[in-house]
């Protein structure tokens, strides 16, 4: 774009009302047009420019052109005296200008003012494009990182505590889609570690500067429940804010959401958020505007989805949506190997968090903790080693420290019987047996001898499965 020339035959004497006119009527046309001269006064601002800044035009022309745009770049253009095409810049409020920057020089190459001109000139097609435009930005920044190989996975092992081969592979299998935009699906019973795995996930992502939002799906009551995910617009129900809310999908755009206890979304949610999962947009309750999504959704839950599938309590297709990427978190009692890498990371938050000095465990009261099944998994423990810490008039933790578990782990414990009852509970546990051998026949059976399937089918891990095939001469 070439600059204009001030002086160059427009405005000779006999012609200044005509071309002038001209002039205004040409800059007029062009919509978004703002001239400035080389002090950066507003020497003339077009009527639509003006509205879309929100003044008067005559309120405008005169001032000073960074007391209506703070982020102007004009002053740049004027000290350089070269033109800039297709820039954008912020205005007071937040939206976004392109524009062209084009100074104005007399016939000796002097800069005498500049011209700024938008090559849109329609308000909403310039913020529509703006926003194509940083979406576009988004989307290649998350395929070029993620095409990078994993950047930031490594910090998942920091986060993540074990290593026991179970938790080994989870972190492998981690590591491979912390970068991708696919659903995941964290499943475990209740204290084995989702949300942290979850937190994982994000943290070590390309997402990780971006937002997660979490949502507990348990805890929002059914009325309200589409209104927090969805947002809504203003004047929609009694009590609605005036401007409308964001929704937990729109406040996570370019991040994450995590929907925990996912099993708790009822039925007819579950069949609009598999709609959000197909086309990856949202709206508002009262509004029929569609906002594009870009948000991965991570959900948790501790209950068997394929048996609620069973029960008419949850959606087959809404499963095979946010399953695309399921990973079981094991139980505490199935990666006992980690249980002394966790109390020593446990007993170093709870020094930090209490300012205690608690040096370690000792090794009675290691094997004493090892002996336990621990039902309520990592959260149980370390709600028993914060009791422990708090009680104890020692840095180093002893079995006694842990005597509140005794009935728990006593109940565990086989005591010895009398001959009489020896062989009652023999044959008891051979019944036993012999009904978990027909069970797991009979899925593996029902599966075609898909053993995945088959775990699945029996309520319980794979892992505990593979377990008791082994136990059963099965394998």
């Amino acid at each position: 774009m070439k600059p204009i020339n001030f002086e160059a035959g427009y405005y000779s004497n006999q012609q200044t009302l005509t071309n002038q006119d001209l002039v205004n009527a040409a800059l007029e046309a062009a919509c978004f047009t703002l001239m400035v001269d080389k002090n950066g006064y507003i020497r003339f601002i077009s009527e639509l420019y003006a509205e879309y800044l929100g003044e008067p035009r005559e309120y405008l022309l005169g001032k000073k052109v960074e007391e209506v745009i703070p982020t102007t770049k004009i002053y740049d253009v004027l000290a350089s005296g070269e033109p800039v095409s297709g820039n954008t810049f912020e205005l007071k409020d937040g939206r976004t200008l392109v524009c062209n920057w084009t100074p104005i020089k007399d016939s000796y190459g002097e800069v005498k003012g500049v011209v700024v001109m938008s090559p849109l000139n329609v308000p909403d097609a310039m913020e529509d494009l703006y926003k194509t435009i940083h979406q576009l930005k988004v989307t290649n920044e998350l395929l070029a990182n993620q095409a990078k190989g994993r950047t930031y996975a490594d910090s998942i092992m920091d986060t993540i505590i074990g290593d026991s081969a179970p938790m080994m592979e989870i972190k492998s299998i981690l590591k491979k889609i912390s970068n991708t935009a696919m659903p995941i699906l964290l499943t475990g019973e209740s204290g084995c570690g989702k949300e942290v795995v979850a937190n994982a996930i994000h943290n070590s992502s390309i997402r990780k500067d971006a937002p997660f939002i979490k949502v507990n799906c348990a805890a929002i009551p059914k009325e309200l429940i589409e209104s927090e995910l969805f947002g809504y617009e203003g004047g929609t129900f009694s009590g609605a804010l005036r401007g409308g809310k964001a929704g937990k999908f729109e406040l996570a755009n370019n991040g994450d959401i995590l929907l925990d206890e996912v099993e708790e979304l009822p039925i007819d949610m579950q069949a609009k958020l598999l709609r959000v999962l197909q086309e990856y947009e949202i709206e508002r309750v009262g509004s029929v505007k569609p906002i594009p999504l870009n948000a991965r959704i991570i959900c948790c839950s501790n209950r068997n989805l394929d048996t609620l599938v069973a029960q008419g309590k949850f959606r087959e297709d809404f499963l095979f949506r946010i399953n695309t990427m399921e990973i079981e978190i094991p139980p505490l009692r199935e990666r006992m190997d980690d249980l002394p890498l966790l109390s020593e990371v446990i007993i170093e938050r709870i020094n930090s968090k209490y300012q205690l000095s608690i040096d370690s465990l000792s090794q009675e009261a290691l094997d004493y903790l090892m002996s336990y099944s621990w039902p309520g998994n990592v959260r149980e423990l370390q709600h028993s080693i914060e009791r422990a810490c708090a009680l104890t008039d020692n840095r180093i933790l002893t079995k006694e420290d842990f005597a509140f578990l005794k009935k728990k782990i006593g109940s565990e414990t086989a005591r010895p019987m009398e001959p009489e009852h020896a062989s009652i509970q023999s044959n008891l546990v051979k019944e036993k047996s012999e009904a978990e051998r027909h069970a797991f026949l009979a899925a593996l059976e029902q599966t075609g001898g898909n053993k995945t399937k088959a775990a699945k089918l029996l309520g319980i891990s794979r892992s505990t499965f593979y377990e008791k095939l082994k136990t059963l001469d099965l394998e």
